[in-house]
Order: structure tokens, then C-alpha cells, then sequence
């Protein structure tokens, strides 16, 4: 089985440009239309910095000619490596946790997803990073996973968990992401995957990232 959830993330210019997304739909025509957002995703931010205007451009090249009707959801952030300073983009995708100080959710504009319509002006936000913080990102497969009897993984035991690794101190991004995978292993249990499962995960030092 194949489907159309997607991550990215390099380095250019001491900056992180990462994003997240997830198409609509399952199968082929969902993973190519995956292939082809990651694909502009790093074409596009080569020459662009902002993440509203690599939305923009990103919209603009699903939107023509997409005769499927299909979309993705995205979220696209650019890290300042030096200052913490963040500037993101949310393309109707789930908000981000952000694991430091304490468990938040990051402020986003929902925007409308990718592909629905040509010409849509997304809103950019942008906010300080602290040293040390983890920024949780995640496709609704982790929200919406579903165990035996169709109950959901849902916001509030991602939040537990979260909180949990903060408080032990394990909220770096391989025990974070190890310990979040467990958890929802562990709940689905025997059940059948009923979506596919992305997370990604960034923890800002001020020399750099893991």
C-alpha cells in the first residue's frame, strides 16, 4: 500500500526549510501528487526564503490543471541556525507542538491546503525558538490511528506523552520520536493501519540542530 504523506527538511544559508504534509486520498494518484509537492517543495525554496511565498508558488503549481480535485495540507518553517528566529507557513495542516519550557501548541492561521485554489494569499507567522525546544510535527495518521474497537490515538494522549518525555528530560528528537511510535503501536495494538503515519521532529541548540 502507498500514500501521500510526505516530510523534507535541508540546510541553505545557516537556515532549516523543513515542512510536513499530507495528501488527500490513498494509492498511486496520492503518492504521486506527494512526489510532486516534495519535489517543488525543494525547487521552489531553493530560490525563496519566505515560507508564504514557497506556499504561494507550491498552491499555484498544484491548483493548474489539477483535474483529480486533489490537495495536500502542509506546513513549511524556515529556522534561523543562529538566532532561533522562525518563520513558518500552515496550509490547513495540524498546528505543531512545540516541547521546551513547557507543552504548547504552536499559533497557526489555518490557510487553505495546497491545490484548492490558484492565487490564495497565505498568511506567514513567525516566533523566537529557545534553545533546547523541540518542534513536534505530525500527520493526522497519529491523531486519527485507531485500535480494535475504532477508538482514536487522539490530541490528548499526544500531549501526555509529550509531556512525559519533557519532564524526564527525553524530549530530544530520537527518544521523542521512538517513545511517540511505541505509544501508538502499543494503542492500535492488532488493529489494520487505517492511515499512514508521518512525524518529524527538530530541536533547536543555538550551534545548530538535531
Amino acid at each position: 500500500a502507498v500514500g501521500g504523506a510526505l516530510f523534507d527538511f535541508y540546510v541553505h544559508d545557516n537556515q532549516l526549510f523543513f515542512c510536513i504534509g499530507d495528501v488527500s486520498g490513498k494509492g498511486i494518484p496520492a503518492s504521486l501528487f506527494m512526489a510532486v509537492t516534495r519535489s517543488l517543495f525543494r525547487n521552489i525554496s531553493a530560490h525563496v526564503s519566505q515560507p508564504e511565498r514557497i506556499a504561494y508558488a507550491l498552491n499555484n503549481a498544484l491548483a493548474d490543471g489539477n483535474e483529480t480535485n486533489m490537495f495536500v495540507t502542509l506546513f513549511a518553517g524556515v529556522l534561523d541556525l543562529a538566532t532561533g528566529h522562525l518563520r513558518y507557513c500552515n496550509a490547513g495542516h495540524d498546528a505543531p507542538l512545540l516541547v521546551g519550557r513547557d507543552v504548547g501548541i504552536l499559533p497557526c492561521q489555518p490557510n487553505l491546503p495546497l491545490g484548492v485554489m490558484a492565487e490564495y494569499q497565505f498568511e506567514a507567522q513567525e516566533t523566537d525558538i529557545d534553545p533546547q525546544t523541540t518542534i513536534f510535527l505530525f500527520t493526522d495518521g497519529l491523531t486519527e490511528a485507531e485500535n480494535a474497537v475504532h477508538d482514536q490515538f487522539g490530541d490528548e494522549r499526544i500531549h501526555e506523552i509529550a509531556t512525559r518525555q519533557l519532564a524526564a528530560r527525553q524530549h530530544q528528537t530520537q527518544p521523542f520520536i521512538q517513545k511517540m511510535l511505541e505509544a501508538v503501536r502499543d494503542f492500535v495494538g492488532d488493529a489494520e493501519q487505517s492511515d499512514d503515519l508521518t512525524m518529524l521532529a527538530v530541536q533547536y541548540k543555538p550551534k545548530g540542530i538535531f
